[in-house]
């Protein structure tokens, strides 16, 4: 049904007098309309059953920009029509809505869809209507969620200039306050996580991440390169890359002088002598010093149409991570000092007993690797690498003439000499610190068998915790395949069998079956990390692990 203004039909002599008013919406800049990137146009939705209607604002609005932007305008004749193109371009930012069409509330029905059934508040809508008898301004704009009301006989070219240019606006901010909010909503997410890395890399790696996902915002799934980020650690007075996304993700291990260009270089050089960030060309560069001389790097890389970077956003998160940083540095110096003490501590008490220090760096090594191949978290794996050189810490309190006796020791001494695992289980299991816990578990059960027949107390099966049972594994390995002030190293063939004649007897079946299938890359750890007079070639050298194996089924 088309508009009508009492009673009967516009002509198109009266429509083109529409356009003709309006001279003064011709845009200056009408030359540069032909670069706008189609995609980056503004989107209007025209809503008329007058396919002279179409034409007119069409002609009346070909040249627009705004913000050097154009506007793809989108056609529906009917309600029906316009809620079909609705569904395929969520980001129309204003309809031009005629009241009267296929029935003669179809532009009324045509707002309650999208405000109550497509819960869209961003669009700006703008009724004009030929009739406003029909749809009387008062009622409409109190009874409905419109934006402007217009008759279309006061609509001149200037005037519908204003009035998209308002409704765009109006539309670009409501979006700007969007991303914000949204941007704020991932800092508040991203700040929770700042916390759970485990070295500095994995921290600034995902601080990275996230300053990427801030900049690229609602166009991150679309463009994914249209920021890409770097971040590079300080190294010998050059700052090296460590991890990048988009164009820089294959630049790892390059030195960002041989990747960015001379402007850039010169802001990150500023960067690093005045410690903070800085914004220029649809880049963005940011330096953290930490106390102990740790200095990263985050670059962000744009082009030249890339959204502009929400430098408030930006700030706000980079100032975020830049103290999560030195808390997270300052965590990491106090977790290295304590895996420090507890090595050191561990070679104290090897050192005593006239053992190699390196038998602890081994323990531990080999132990997380078994904790590893038998499915423990990474975590708890690492935790053990750290408590199992703590093993024999109880041996402190073992006499030296027993601890250090060439031969073998009577039934009394070995008895004063099984009291190292309560004694290690005393000194340890006052801490509160998982690591120091952990320790005092693996220095108090390591002793203990399989079958049951174990000290201190005869624990049976998985009644021994797997701590204890791995570095019970592990520790043997390592004594018998190299040589002791009491007995010399035996061949790699001999610790093969050694370890299956143990098998659910001394040692947990699972983990004997596990170690030896992985076999080859337990014998390597001893080889890394040899004795000062390491094994003789016999034991080692003398036939590989598979070798060994095959000889044994044989």
């Amino acid at each position: 049904m088309a508009d009508s203004q009492n009673g009967r039909k516009q002509s198109s002599g009266e429509l083109l007098s529409f356009a003709e008013r309006g001279e003064t919406g011709q845009n200056p800049q009408q030359e540069r309309r032909k670069s706008i990137r189609p995609e980056s146009a503004w989107k209007l939705l025209i809503v008329d059953d007058e396919e002279e209607v179409h034409l007119l604002t069409r002609m009346v609005l070909k040249n627009y920009e705004f913000e050097d932007r154009g506007l793809t305008m989108l056609s529906a004749y009917s309600g029906a029509g316009a809620r079909r193109i609705l569904a395929e371009n969520p980001d129309i930012a204003i309809i031009l809505l005629d009241v009267v069409m296929e029935r003669e509330d179809s532009g009324l029905r045509l707002v309650r869809h999208i405000r109550d059934e497509l819960e869209n508040r961003d669009i700006r809508i703008i009724l004009r209507t030929g009739q406003p008898g029909q749809a009387p301004e008062n009622k409409v704009v109190n009874e409905y969620d419109i934006n402007d009301y217009k008759a279309k006989t006061e609509l001149t070219a200037q005037k519908l200039f204003t009035t998209i240019t308002s409704a765009l606006r109006s539309w670009r901010d409501i979006q700007i306050m969007a991303t914000r909010n949204q941007g704020l909503q991932k800092i508040i997410k991203s700040g929770a996580h700042l916390f759970e890395w485990h070295s500095r890399s994995e921290f600034a790696s995902g601080v990275l991440k996230q300053l990427v996902l801030l900049a690229n915002g609602d166009f991150s799934i679309e463009n994914k390169d249209l920021y890409s980020g770097i971040f590079a650690r300080l190294k010998d007075n050059c700052f090296q890359i460590e991890y990048g996304t988009g164009s820089f993700k294959t630049m790892v291990g390059r030195q960002l002088a041989d990747v960015v260009p001379g402007t850039t270089q010169a802001m990150v050089i500023r960067a690093g002598r005045q410690g903070h960030g800085f914004f220029f060309n649809h880049s963005y560069v940011y330096c953290i010093k930490a106390d102990n001389d740790d200095e990263i790097l985050f670059l962000l890389k744009g082009n030249p149409i890339s959204p502009e970077l929400d430098k408030d956003l930006i700030r706000i998160y980079m100032t975020n991570a830049t103290m999560a940083f030195h808390n997270v540095n300052l965590s990491l110096e106090i977790i290295e000092t304590q895996k420090e003490i507890i090595h050191t501590l561990g070679e104290v008490v090897e050192t005593r007993s006239k053992e190699t220090a390196n038998h602890v760096l081994r323990v531990g090594k080999m132990a997380q690797l078994l904790a590893e191949k038998y499915g423990m978290e990474t975590d708890e794996a690492a935790i053990l690498r750290l408590a199992a050189p703590m093993h024999d810490v109880g041996k402190v309190g073992i006499p030296d003439a027993i601890l250090n006796k060439p031969g073998g020791l009577t039934e009394a001494e070995y008895k004063i000499m099984q009291t190292h695992t309560t004694t290690g289980w005393e000194i340890l299991g006052k801490s509160e610190r998982r690591i120091m816990r952990s320790a005092a578990v693996v220095a108090h059960q390591h002793h203990e068998k399989w079958d049951g027949t174990g000290y201190p107390h005869g624990l049976v099966g998985s009644k021994i915790h797997i701590f204890g049972r791995i570095t019970a594994l592990v520790d043997v390995f390592d004594a018998v395949i190299n040589k002791r002030i009491y007995r010399e190293a035996k061949e790699l063939g001999e610790v093969v069998q050694l370890l299956k004649q143990g098998r659910g007897t001394h040692f947990d079946p699972e983990l004997v079956d596990i170690f030896l299938a992985n076999l080859t890359e337990f014998v390597g750890i001893v080889r890394a990390n040899p004795d000062e007079q390491p094994p003789s070639d016999n034991t080692l050298s003398g036939s590989s692990p598979a070798e060994a194996m095959k000889e044994e089924r044989g």
